[in-house]
């Protein structure tokens, strides 16, 4: 057994605060691409926000900050510190203070039609009930998007809506609350992505909708291949956060011993195993190469960045490792692949739940 401790150890000249936030600063502005669309300026989109914990905080704050019609729909004690102060945005993206959204608890009052489209931003054992909620105040107008992490969520969405009013979204920014009503942007590693996964799904719309979000400040593309780039960042999610969270490290600090990196490596390699048994369509093409894109490329710019799994376990709450190594174990089960590494790290976080006391 080797010493966990020594993972444990201070980061040796760690980055002074003010020299990283001026080059994640310099780095959001070369990801906020040129606005070349019509729908931010003449049309405002109305929007609602189902979960708006952190990330859904700062999407939906930014969408009113440039105009359009949003409704953040979360828990009380972040709501009513929105309603009374409005919703104070801080970090990498700038200082904002918005108090034109409209903050709600409940969809008590709303009806089918009062949304273009609704952002599912709960964690990812919520979702069916928020996509069933969601599903009383959408007509056939309305697009449900899944801003979420992990694998499962577009498939509910999808059996309540259908696949032509479905979207997906890689977010790979980190956002935490410090407390309610205060949202505060750490990193980003690259854009978001938006896409759809039918045919006849209205991809000119989405785009626009993309082209919206980049606009008013949250760095947004459309990606025609939107499964291939989830199922890149699952990968991220499943080398990092569960070892971020166990190990109490930002994710830099798995860098630095090789017992990490081949935990890391071993994630990959399965997850790449269940991909390719499933027929999804992996960029980069290989796990060799993703793990020296990960390593080299995604994060050192995010070396800083702790996991939201952590921070669920330091609050107490349940996790979404079953969304992500839980899922990459499970699919490789069905189809043959066998995936004993992120079995391993979904039965550590899961035990690490139970010993915080975390409701199952």
């Amino acid at each position: 057994m080797h010493p966990l401790s020594a993972m444990l150890r201070k980061l040796a000249g760690a980055i002074k605060e003010g020299k990283k936030n001026r080059l994640h600063q310099a780095n959001y502005h070369k990801m906020v691409l040129p606005y070349r669309g019509a729908f931010a300026h003449n049309e405002a989109m109305r929007m609602l926000v189902m979960g708006a914990g952190a990330i859904g905080s700062v999407l939906g704050g930014l969408m009113a900050a440039a105009g359009h019609r949003v409704t953040l729909a979360g828990r009380p004690a972040h709501i009513m510190a929105i309603r009374d102060r409005g919703l104070r945005i801080t970090g990498i993206w700038g200082d904002h203070v918005i108090k034109e959204i409209r903050a709600a608890t409940t969809l008590e009052g709303m009806k089918p039609g009062d949304f273009d489209l609704i952002v599912i931003a709960v964690k990812s054992y919520d979702t069916i009930q928020a996509v069933q909620a969601a599903a009383g105040v959408a007509d056939d107008n309305t697009l449900v998007c899944s801003y979420q992490n992990g694998l499962g969520n577009v498939e509910v969405i999808a059996a309540t809506v259908g696949w032509a009013r479905t979207v997906g979204a890689r977010a790979i920014y980190g956002v935490w609350m410090p407390e309610p009503g205060i949202v505060d942007v750490t990193v980003i590693a690259a854009p978001t992505a938006l896409g759809v996964y039918a045919p006849e799904a209205p991809e000119t719309r989405v785009r626009r909708i993309a082209e919206a979000m980049n606009a008013a400040g949250v760095p947004t593309v459309y990606s025609s291949a939107i499964r291939t780039v989830q199922w890149a960042k699952v990968a991220y999610n499943c080398a990092l956060n569960p070892l971020s969270a166990l190990l109490d490290v930002p994710y830099g600090r798995l860098l630095e011993t090789g017992y990490t990196r081949s935990i890391m490596r071993e994630v990959v390699q399965e997850l790449y195993a269940v991909g390719r048994a499933l027929g999804v369509p992996l960029d980069p093409a290989t796990p060799e190469a993703y793990e020296r894109a990960l390593f080299e490329k995604l994060i050192p710019p995010t070396a800083a960045h702790y996991a939201s799994m952590r921070e669920d376990l330091r609050r107490g709450r349940r996790t979404e490792i079953d969304a992500l190594n839980g899922a990459i174990a499970r699919l490789g089960e069905s189809c043959g692949a066998p995936c004993p590494t992120n079995a391993l790290l979904t039965r550590l976080v899961h035990a690490r739940e139970h010993a915080l006391g975390v409701p199952a």
